[in-house]
């Protein structure tokens, strides 16, 4: 529907590696694909998360070409460390990062 209006698309990042294995999937098969929203070079606990790290190239992400979403979560790093508060998001830094 966005190309169609010629808009540009850049998906938003706020739940973690597997949703930004998604973007990076859905944006590498769009025309219309503007900037991918990362958490720095998703390195980290972020990358730790994943069994293949996210790879960067000259400042742009490499699209893996695994089957699927090209990544695989690390499942027992993720069973060590559950989300375990009450709250949705995260609380907002009183200043900028």
């Amino acid at each position: 529907m966005a190309e169609a209006h010629y808009a540009q698309f850049a998906p938003h990042l706020y739940a973690g590696p597997i949703e930004a294995a998604a973007n990076i999937q859905l944006s590498a098969s769009l025309p219309n694909f503007l900037i991918l929203e990362s958490i720095e070079t998703f390195d980290g606990f972020f990358n730790d998360l994943l069994n293949t790290p996210i790879q960067w190239e000259e400042g742009y992400v490499t699209v893996p070409d695994a089957p699927g979403l090209g990544f695989e979560l690390n499942e027992d790093l993720a069973d060590a460390n559950p989300y375990t508060t009450e709250a949705v998001f995260p609380p907002m830094a009183e200043v900028p990062i």
